[in-house]
């Protein structure tokens, strides 16, 4: 059997960023806590034998208060593991100790990685590993998981402890106050008497009067559990009334007093008044009055450089698509084979690859955020506003991250405390406007609004998203979630780093590999079934019809040139469109088309609006399909928003992108919706009140402006 090694470690440790260099696997890595989110795997064959490495979700302790928490526990004590590699931050002992302290009180003799260690010395730092290692009992290495410094050593120690014999190790005892540690005393041995557990009973013991719900349902589903949560609940308030003070946060206070003693043994601060760099940056971007508008600025900054900067290459890619497809014409004979290739798979996938630079440009920013350290920090400034709409701080990050993806955004939600919280969070992402949509506000941006598209596209991207979330959180708030207990925010603000470029590039090739498998995917298979869905059944009366109608324009007398081009235009644009409509996807279109019409848009939107349910890219490959006007036509060139301009006026084109912003993400993040609030009745009412929503939404703004007289 393969040797099991298990990283574990705090959010921001470095844990991932270990995983990665020992592996040479390219997971997800974040200056910002929350980045693992569930257990990935690896293998790599060391001195010919097989290990598996594990990274586990980031954790502060082993209680179960969080989705990660839990599931990192029960992988612990479930799978046991062959080693625990436990990534600290060498910069903050204290803190990060505390995870190592819970493990051992399991009896799981953890490797300790100090990690971090370059910043050791910048800080004034001085630590004696020697005596740290005599102290716990434990292998300890320093480590630099971002330069790969000590990673070889740290791993040599995992092996020799992986193959040494197996030994069961005694649990830590915490020295604890006379009362709770008679209390513990007194559960211990009635839990060993009359619970059957894998958990050592001691630790049990403390995790009851720590009210862990895990715990305490494992307890109250054995026969003696009863007694056992008695015998719990009279010392719980036999030990409040002579201390005052509730023995959970007591034992967490005494294994923090463990630490506290342990760290005056080895550590030494020779600048322990300095101010850090992070505090003097944090005094700026966390300031009370200027830390909203900086964030503000830095997104509007952002979107202004996806579409300003993403023109040139959208450029070059939209010309080598159009190379593409008139090569594939003129090399192949006409055949349905060639308009399958041309007008179905290279327009449909070719229009909207067009828009992977601007997708980069985003994921290069949220990179920054993320490595940078701001990705905290933006939470904790918005804290006070997630609270007022009845949120937690930790629900900002999911939100952000649902401007990269939905997916990723949803599984963030792990990391609140609260399964309320959790629902509201995961109901709520999906407003957001993933990276997916930006196509679309593109595509209409450039069209309708020329002048001002960068601001649009921040607008329905950005501003008109967050708006809704906040919005739609303010109604749960007072209407399905009311009552709710408040928990406090509590997040490691990370130092701010520079980030690396090859974290960057990982970054943003992770999430441009996800937008090009659907390109080669959901894309590609929609865009072949509406080219066929456009195509069939033919209609050669209508087209020998409109032939005659050309012909004669063709041979009027005594008008220009120009004027006849513009009278065949118009006829062959007319004879697209009533071929269109009794196809088979204009026969859809139309018994859709009067959902669709209150917020002004036909039958070729609703069709769009449908292919969207699958994924947002497809709405722009389903136009691409929808108003093409000749075989040399692919829905990113200039013929498709000159058609976009005949059939949306900018009041139609708003209601439109307002009804894509809101309604259902891709069916991938719909499915992961479901998997996380693993609730039948959550999952429906999440489709219905998003379509409701964007409805609504659309033609309320279509019907108002041309109240206005806007349309």
């Amino acid at each position: 059997m393969s040797l099991k090694i298990a990283l574990a470690g705090n959010p921001n440790s470095g844990k991932t960023t270990a995983f990665n260099r020992i592996t040479g696997a390219m997971q997800k890595v974040g200056n910002w806590g929350g980045v693992t989110v569930e257990i990935k795997e690896a293998e790599k064959t060391i001195d010919g034998e097989k290990v598996v490495f594990v990274d586990l979700p980031g954790t502060y302790s082993l209680s179960a208060f969080s989705e990660e928490e839990r599931v990192a526990r029960e992988y612990l004590i479930e799978q046991k593991p062959d080693v625990v590699i436990d990534v600290v931050d060498a910069t903050n002992l204290d803190r990060h100790l505390y995870l190592a302290v819970q493990l051992m009180e399991l009896g799981i003799r953890p490797v300790i990685a100090l990690n971090m260690w370059d910043e050791v010395a910048k800080r004034g730092i001085a630590i004696e590993i020697d005596r740290l290692r005599r102290l716990l009992g434990l292998r300890i290495v320093a480590t630099t998981a971002r330069t790969g410094k000590g990673i070889d050593e740290l791993l040599r120690e995992a092996m020799e402890q992986a193959r040494a014999p197996r030994k069961e190790h005694a649990p830590l005892r915490i020295p604890l106050p006379h009362e709770i540690a008679s209390a513990v005393d007194r559960l211990e041995k009635l839990i060993g008497k009359s619970i059957s557990t894998t958990y050592p009973s001691r630790w049990v013991a403390c995790k009851l009067l720590e009210h862990d719900d895990e715990i305490e349902k494992l307890v109250r589903e054995q026969p003696e559990g009863d007694a056992v949560i008695r015998m719990r609940d009279t010392a719980e308030m036999e030990i409040s009334e002579l201390l005052g003070d509730d023995p959970g946060n007591m034992i967490a206070e005494a294994r923090y007093g463990y630490i506290a003693g342990l760290l005056r043994e080895v550590v030494s601060q020779s600048r322990r008044n300095a101010v850090e760099v992070s505090d003097r940056i944090d005094s700026v971007l966390t300031h009370r009055f200027w830390a909203f508008p900086i964030f503000i600025a830095f997104m509007w900054l952002l979107f202004q450089a996806t579409f300003k900067i993403g023109e040139y290459p959208m450029g070059w890619i939209e010309a080598g698509v159009e190379w593409l497809m008139t090569t594939t014409q003129n090399l192949m004979p006409a055949s349905v084979i060639r308009d399958l290739i041309v007008d179905g798979v290279i327009a449909g996938v070719g229009g909207v690859i067009v828009f992977l630079p601007n997708i980069l440009i985003l994921f290069f920013g949220i990179s920054i955020m993320e490595d940078s350290g701001y990705m905290a920090r933006a939470a904790f400034i918005m804290d006070r506003l997630m609270h007022r709409i009845g949120l937690h701080g930790k629900s900002f990050i999911p939100m952000l991250m649902g401007l990269g993806c939905s997916v990723p955004a949803i599984m963030a939600t792990r990391t609140l405390e609260s399964r309320n919280d959790r629902i509201k969070t995961i109901l709520l992402t999906p407003l957001v406007s993933c990276s997916a949509r930006l196509p679309v506000f593109v595509l209409f941006a450039g069209a309708l609004f020329p002048k001002h598209a960068g601001n649009v596209v921040f607008l329905f991207q950005v501003v008109l998203g967050f708006a809704a979330f906040v919005g739609m959180a303010l109604l749960f708030k007072v209407t399905l979630f009311r009552g709710g207990e408040e928990h406090p925010f509590v997040m490691e603000l990370p130092p701010y780093r520079v980030p690396t470029g090859k974290s960057v590039l990982i970054h943003m090739w992770w999430k441009a590999r996800h937008y090009l498998k659907k390109m080669g995917g959901v894309v590609l298979v929609f865009s072949v079934i509406l080219w066929w869905a456009g195509q069939y059944p033919k209609a050669p009366e209508i087209e020998a019809r409109y032939e005659k109608k050309i012909e004669a324009v063709r041979h009027v007398g005594n008008v220009s040139l120009d004027e006849k081009d513009d009278r065949v235009a118009s006829l062959e644009s007319a004879m697209n469109a009533e071929v269109m409509r009794q196809t088979y996807i204009g026969r859809i279109g139309r018994v859709l088309e009067p959902v669709v019409r209150p917020f002004g848009t036909d039958w070729r939107g609703a069709v769009s609006l449908v292919t969207g349910f699958v994924a947002k890219e497809v709405v722009v490959g389903s136009m691409g399909v929808l108003y093409a006007v000749g075989d040399e036509v692919d829905e990113e060139n200039d013929a498709l928003r000159d058609e976009l301009k005949h059939h949306f006026t900018p009041l139609t084109a708003v209601a439109f992108m307002l009804f894509v912003l809101l309604y259902t993400p891709c069916v991938v993040a719909l499915v992961t919706l479901v998997r996380e609030l693993k609730d039948r009745r959550w999952s429906i009412f999440s489709v219905v009140y998003q379509v409701v929503l964007a409805w609504t939404a659309a033609t309320v703004v279509y019907q108002t402006g041309r109240l206005l007289g806007l349309g």
